[in-house]
């Protein structure tokens, strides 16, 4: 069992950067040009944003980190997933952000999409058993 810590923490710290990017890019490129609307509209978007970069940085994040195992390519990804949702979680903990279920569907979703990533690598490896 080969655990890649050193890739799940890349992954992890980009993750959260780039989810933290796409909503920077969407506010600046969609929002509103005064400052205090657009801090409210970020705050209104990043209910949206935040789950589903969240999910689809993950789940790339997990296929990177698996990709090229000979084996425990769904641990890698597993363990990726909870890593970026214990970041976030700590993150959210330190802000004082008042709690939304969000939240909760938020992290899960990370560490559901880390694992698929991790599959995923796995099924592209040179002689995975295919199902079609």
């Amino acid at each position: 069992m080969q655990i890649r810590f050193g890739r799940i923490i890349v992954a992890a710290i980009a993750v959260e950067v780039l989810a933290v990017l796409a909503l920077i890019l969407l506010v600046v490129v969609f929002g509103p040009s005064d400052p205090t609307a657009a801090e409210a509209y970020a705050e209104r978007l990043g209910f949206w944003v935040g789950p589903i970069a969240g999910f689809v940085f993950c789940l790339l994040g997990g296929w990177w980190v698996a990709k090229g195992l000979s084996a425990s390519h769904v641990l890698n990804g597993l363990v990726l997933g909870v890593t970026v949702a214990v970041i976030d979680i700590v993150i959210l903990l330190a802000s004082g952000a008042e709690f939304h279920p969000v939240f909760a569907v938020s992290n899960i979703g990370r560490v559901v999409a880390g694992t698929i990533g991790g599959w995923l690598a796995g099924r592209s490896m040179p002689g995975a058993v295919s199902s079609t």
